[in-house]
């Protein structure tokens, strides 16, 4: 669906953001949106589930589960889907449910390639996961199907080919793990608190610079506070508005 002056409007006001101006970027009706977060100028295909409190700055994302607080810079490339190599040829036309090309009438064969249609169908989308609080830097590259877990780091331009643990920093081509953000003992009591069940103002005053520290602190303050569930939002093509929905992101 074509991004419009009027969803754009509604968008915002329902705590989504995007920096895209009207009828210069479209939204894939398979989409479902936790606000606040941001869409920038992100580049969707197929299908978005984004956490509250994330952003993409730009990029191609195609069929992305996405948790709360991730944090995606630019050009990143996530779930670009594979041609398959174990067949007779590579090329999309085995398996494309649409024309390769939008042309017109007036070349060589033509009618033909306008009446052709081998599509198999088999060829099915893989879908991506990433956790919660995940940094992927500038020019990264995901491939499909990969999961990355919560709180780890994917540096600049790295290529990601396989699962990524819980805070793991990884880097390089083909991305391999240089190291985690800390002690296993308190990775451990990150992934068992999973602090991103509650919104930023929850977190106020909260040692977020010293992670243990942080952790002792929100355990004396977790009885006292409720997890965030605002309305989830996704695409009415029927009015070219919003709607609300249950389904779950994560």
């Amino acid at each position: 669906m074509l991004l419009t002056e009027k969803l754009k409007t509604a968008l915002h006001q329902f705590g989504i953001e995007t920096l895209h101006h009207p009828g210069m970027m479209d939204i894939p009706e398979d989409i479902v949106l936790e606000p606040p977060c941001s869409l920038k100028f992100m580049s969707i295909m197929y299908s978005l589930k984004m956490g509250a409190f994330s952003y993409a700055v730009s990029g191609y994302f195609y069929g992305c589960d996405i948790g709360r607080y991730c944090s995606f810079g630019e050009d990143v490339q996530i779930g670009r889907q594979d041609h398959p190599v174990t067949w007779v040829s590579t090329s999309p036309f085995a398996y494309l449910q649409s024309k390769m090309f939008d042309v017109g009438n007036d070349f060589d064969g033509a009618a033909a390639y306008h009446a052709f249609n081998a599509a198999l169908g088999l060829h099915e989308p893989k879908e991506t996961y990433i956790g919660h609080d995940v940094w992927i830097g500038h020019g990264a590259y995901v491939r499909p199907g990969v999961r990355i877990g919560n709180g780890a780091v994917v540096a600049a331009h790295a290529v990601v080919t396989k699962d990524v643990p819980p805070y793991a920093v990884v880097a390089g081509n083909p991305a391999v793990v240089k190291k985690f953000r800390f002690e296993q003992n308190i990775i451990a009591r990150l992934e068992s608190l999973q602090w991103w069940r509650f919104a930023i103002w929850d977190l106020n005053g909260l040692a977020l610079d010293q992670p243990e520290r942080f952790i002792d602190e929100l355990e004396l303050r977790i009885s006292k506070l409720e997890p965030f569930q605002p309305r989830r939002i996704t695409i009415d093509a029927g009015t070219g508005g919003v709607s609300f929905t249950d389904r779950k992101i994560g």
